[in-house]
Order: structure tokens, then C-alpha cells, then sequence
């Protein structure tokens, strides 16, 4: 990375910083894993010293915890006020490819940070576990919106359907990263995004 810009501002320098760190921590959750990082390859990979990452977060573990707060939990949309059910369902597809679009290496990171929680003894677990509960209920809370509101079949089964979509959403990140060259993160998202309106929304 290019030396920090000069003549900023502290505040500006500490932004700048703090955000670098952040770019490079998830450079390097990807490429190695947050386990096998350390905090010196993060500084390093900032263009700082070792020091800079204590100064800025005072440990490798609080980096991590400023990803999940900082990007990770974009995946996790809020409804939007005036959305139907069906809609606050899907957001949670659509924040997907908005992130992509914009940074797929950041996207790629989210994912691979996720899936490093399957380790019983990662730092990642307990945040991902939080975060996963979260979206869970956002979308189980949209679809009993739907159902009130119409947008979403009256009969389906709400634990089913639940499972059903959060299942899908990990199922297509797990193969864009394992697979990328066979996968189009983009398009695997809008096939089944479309099967989700034909399986869940009202019939025409």
C-alpha cells in the first residue's frame, strides 16, 4: 500500500489509519485465515508498524471485532419502514450484491470470516453465532410480516421457510469461495432469490 497521505488532520490520520487496518485484516482473512494473521501482518500489510495496530485497537482480536461491527453486520439489513414482507426477506440477497458489486474482496472476506467460525475455539464464533441469530429473526420477522400483509403465502411453514433461505444465502458464498471460477456470485443469487418469489409469494 501506498504511504499514509500527509497533511491531514489528526482526527483525519486516525480515520485513515484505522480504515487501512481494516482493508488489510480482510486481505488477509482471505488469504490465510484470521487465525494464522498476525497482528504485525496486518500493519505490515497497511503500510504501518506492529505499533500502530495496539495504538489503533490495542489488540489483533479488537480488529477483528471493528470488522464484524464495521462490515460484517451490512449483511444483516434492517428493514426498510415501507417494505412488505416479501421485500424485507429478499433485502438480505439484494445487501449481498450491493456489497459485491461495489468490493468483492470485501465480500469474499465477510464470508470466509464467517465460515472460520466453525472452529469450536475461534475468536470468530461467538460474533458470527450473534449475527447469524440476528438475521434469523429479521427474516423470520418478515416473513409473518408477509403473511399479514399479503406479499407472502398464508400457508408456508415459517421454520421452514426460515431455514430454507438462510441455508441458501450461505450455500451459494460457500461455492463462490471454494469454487469461484464454476460460480457467479451475482447470478446465483438472482436464480434463487427468483425461487424464493415463486416458492414463497402468492400466486398471480
Amino acid at each position: 500500500m501506498p504511504s499514509p497521505a500527509q497533511g491531514l488532520t489528526q482526527p483525519e490520520r486516525v480515520e485513515m489509519s484505522a480504515q487501512r487496518l481494516l482493508i488489510a485484516a480482510a486481505e488477509l482473512i482471505v488469504e490465510k485465515g484470521w487465525e494464522a494473521t498476525t497482528a504485525a501482518e496486518i500493519g505490515r500489510r497497511a503500510g504501518y508498524s506492529r505499533a500502530m495496530v495496539h495504538a489503533r485497537y490495542g489488540s489483533k482480536d479488537a480488529i477483528l471485532t471493528a470488522f464484524q461491527q464495521t462490515y460484517v453486520a451490512r449483511l444483516n439489513p434492517d428493514p426498510e419502514p415501507d417494505a412488505d414482507g416479501l421485500a424485507q426477506v429478499l433485502a438480505h440477497f439484494e445487501r449481498i450484491q450491493e456489497i459485491h458489486a461495489v468490493d468483492p474482496a470485501l465480500m469474499r472476506a465477510m464470508f470466509v470470516s464467517a465460515f472460520e467460525a466453525v472452529k469450536t475455539v475461534s475468536p470468530l464464533r461467538e460474533a458470527v453465532r450473534t449475527q447469524l441469530r440476528e438475521a434469523a429473526g429479521k427474516i423470520e420477522a418478515g416473513l409473518r410480516t408477509g403473511i399479514d400483509d399479503g406479499s407472502i403465502r398464508p400457508d408456508i411453514d415459517i421454520d421452514s421457510a426460515r431455514e430454507d433461505i438462510t441455508a441458501s444465502v450461505f450455500g451459494i458464498a460457500y461455492q463462490w469461495i471454494v469454487v469461484p471460477e464454476d460460480h457467479d456470485l451475482d447470478a446465483e443469487i438472482n436464480r434463487v432469490r427468483a425461487r424464493l418469489i415463486s416458492s414463497y409469494a402468492p400466486a398471480p
